[in-house]
């Protein structure tokens, strides 16, 4: 692969400017969808969006797209996600009443979507397969062993995998994009894996004493997980968010117990490991700042012993800057203490900031598209707290972390 990195400017250079990349559209019909909304795409680290129309169509048009990207679409709080190649002439069909089963496309690049669609619906959204999904089954049976989560881990993933080279037998997919997938899959795998840690820690199985500490020996599998390819899957939303999911996981992976530990030397061996497993990588930093971030509320004494050590090894001064005022400000985030003001920009480019509100009762709703829990915390329980307090004076703000 190096050498034809290497040569591809130079056949360039000789044959004179570039060609102009192929036009690409992504058009498509949206049966029974809710009138008052727009289509929205992340492509890669862009925003885009285009009204659906009465009938219920859409359409974009990408004289410019010169890579394979991936692509998070959304309406009317659905989303689902999909792949766009150079040239690709892709049109989606779906019944907005069953939006995760009904998704089909058609055109070139239906291939690919096609397995994207159906993979979501069968080890996702739909009922329950053959194999059960390990972390729904966990949360049903606390008292899961390290070994039993490991056999039900493998297997689904090995069904996932299974799925990907039949579909690919039948519906020939380009080589990147197969790889691609069996990453995500292969991400997601070591995901269930470390959420187990962490989600046993907070489970109270029925036995009188806690759970033996999780063994180093349980994390083997972390060498079987392509971790040096993390930077490489930060292109779009879809595969950020796998990614940082995992490494929001991977904590449990550093801090088993939970907790980040006060002696000299608990914040080197955490680096230590991170980067002998992540190497020295966005990756790691990142992690790194949600280590520090996330634990900043419960185990404060532990933040200040790590802090010095992330100020030392971390790359980004920008976040080492954020991670020092949040240690500041963490003193004034008591009960009963003003809280810190702020200014942020809303989703129409308008500054907002808390002291416009004073007076009133504000209900701040920190959130990220990686948080499941906030997502499911917008979608089914905020609305009906709103409409509780409807005509009061109580102000509600939501804010995205990302």
């Amino acid at each position: 692969m190096l050498p034809l990195l290497w040569l591809l400017p130079l056949g360039a250079a000789l044959a004179g400017p570039a060609p102009t990349p192929p036009r690409t559209t992504f058009r498509g019909h949206l049966d029974h969808a809710p009138a008052g909304d727009t289509v929205r795409l992340f492509v890669g680290n862009k925003r885009v969006k285009t009204p659906l129309s009465p009938g219920g169509d859409f359409e974009f048009v990408f004289p410019d797209l010169a890579a394979t990207t991936p692509v998070h679409f959304e309406y009317a709080r659905q989303n689902t996600r999909l792949y766009l190649m150079p040239g690709d002439q892709l049109v989606m069909h779906l019944d907005f009443n069953d939006f995760d089963k009904s998704v089909t496309y058609s055109g070139r690049g239906a291939d690919v979507n096609n397995y994207l669609a159906q993979a979501q619906w069968k080890f996702e959204y739909g009922p329950a397969g053959d194999v059960p999904r390990p972390l729904e089954q966990l949360r049903q049976q606390p008292g899961t062993t390290p070994a039993e989560m490991r056999r039900r881990a493998d297997a689904f993933r090995q069904q996932q995998l299974a799925f990907l080279a039949a579909y690919a037998q039948a519906h020939p997919q380009l080589a990147s994009f197969r790889h691609d997938a069996e990453f995500l899959i292969n991400m997601q795998w070591g995901r269930q894996l470390l959420e187990y840690v962490g989600i046993r820690r907070q489970q109270k199985p029925d036995e009188v004493s806690p759970p033996p500490p999780i063994s180093e020996a349980y994390f083997s599998f972390i060498k079987e997980l392509p971790l040096r390819e993390l930077d490489q899957h930060l292109r779009g939303l879809d595969e950020n968010t796998v990614v940082v999911w995992f490494l929001n996981a991977y904590q449990s992976r550093l801090a088993p117990s939970g907790k980040l530990g006060t002696s000299p030397d608990a914040g080197p061996r955490l680096y230590r490991l991170a980067t002998q497993e992540l190497g020295e990588t966005k990756a790691r930093d990142m992690v790194m700042q949600m280590l520090l971030f996330n634990n900043i509320q419960q185990d404060l004494p532990g933040v200040r012993a790590f802090y010095p050590t992330f100020r030392a090894h971390n790359r980004d001064s920008a976040l080492a800057r954020s991670a020092r005022q949040m240690l500041a400000q963490r003193q004034h985030l008591n009960v009963g203490q003003p809280a810190p003001a702020f200014t942020l920009v809303n989703d129409a480019g308008q500054p907002v900031s808390l002291s416009d509100f004073k007076g009133k009762v504000v209900y701040l709703d920190f959130w990220g598209t990686w948080c499941q829990p906030c997502m499911r915390e917008m979608k089914e329980f905020a609305p009906a707290l709103k409409k509780k307090f409807e005509g009061r004076d109580v102000v509600f703000l939501y804010v995205a972390v990302d």
